[in-house]
């Protein structure tokens, strides 16, 4: 089975320097962030601070710690990598409609928490909102989008694909893994589209579990840069401690729920032949 990128029960594991080479200069490492080799750059999307509140304000309340759990991975990915700079990729804050308490907390704490080990950059996802009051406090800019080692980086949830390099997050992609049995896991992933030289990085928020990009279909529209050619081509991968797993495209890993869906449906059919 394969065990959880970020999960919440246990503790995440120490960074490798040593990243997967996915394309010329660009990098994935265990746990969910990028790495841009050129220039040295850390790459991270979807850390959703201060989800907390946000549920609290809806009736559900969760133990207080992805702001701890997402300092302690930043911390390994600082030591093991050393960023020129770290580059969040949209979503750095939860709530929609205002700054809540706990919101300009944890973003605080995440700011001082990389100073004077790298420099900041934050591109505005569509959960920032009013983001940039917050960060101004840091002189920290709040971007729409920006290029590193000549790779494009946004959000994902506006805009449109060029000739470049592209890294979004967004999506929060994840697989869902089944054994002979039955028994599934649903676990993050990164999505990189070869053809169209895209890399879609995990959400590192504890909360935002992810989106089934092989069992929803509707992933496929979730992002205006990629809603015309969809997530057929795009291979998902994720990783076992520092192991990398390279999966089967995600059309092919839906077309093989498809005909499992198929026979399931069949034999149910024969039972209740049998049965009447």
């Amino acid at each position: 089975m394969v065990k959880s990128m970020l999960s919440p029960a246990l503790p995440w594991r120490c960074v490798s320097s040593s990243g997967r080479r996915i394309a010329p200069g660009v990098e994935i490492l265990p746990g969910g962030a990028a790495l841009l080799t050129e220039e040295n750059v850390v790459v991270v999307a979807d850390m959703h601070l201060g989800v907390e509140a946000t549920l609290e304000y809806e009736g559900l309340s969760i133990p207080r710690v992805q702001t701890r759990k997402i300092e302690s991975y930043m911390a390994d990915v600082i030591r093991a990598v050393s960023p020129s700079r770290v580059i969040v990729a949209g979503d750095l804050k939860h709530n929609f409609s205002r700054n809540l308490v706990q919101e300009w907390e944890d973003i605080r704490r995440f700011v001082k928490g990389l100073s004077g080990k790298t420099t900041l950059e934050v591109i505005k996802g569509n959960h920032d909102n009013y983001l940039a009051s917050i960060l101004s406090e840091h002189d920290v800019p709040l971007k729409s989008e920006t290029v590193a080692s000549g790779v494009r980086i946004l959000h994902g949830h506006a805009g449109q694909l060029d000739d470049r390099f592209t890294i979004i997050g967004h999506i929060h992609p994840s697989l869902r893994l089944k054994d002979s049995v039955g028994a599934s896991i649903k676990d993050r992933c990164f999505l990189y589209g070869r053809k169209e030289r895209v890399l879609v990085l995990p959400a590192l928020s504890l909360a935002a579990y992810g989106t089934d990009v092989v069992g929803q279909i509707s992933a496929d529209h979730m992002s205006p840069l990629l809603s015309e050619r969809g997530l057929s081509g795009f291979t998902p991968i994720m990783f076992s401690d520092e192991t990398p797993l390279r999966f089967p495209t995600v059309g092919a890993l839906r077309e093989e729920h498809g005909v499992q869906f198929s026979r399931l449906e069949s034999r149910g059919r024969v039972r209740r032949r049998r049965n009447d």
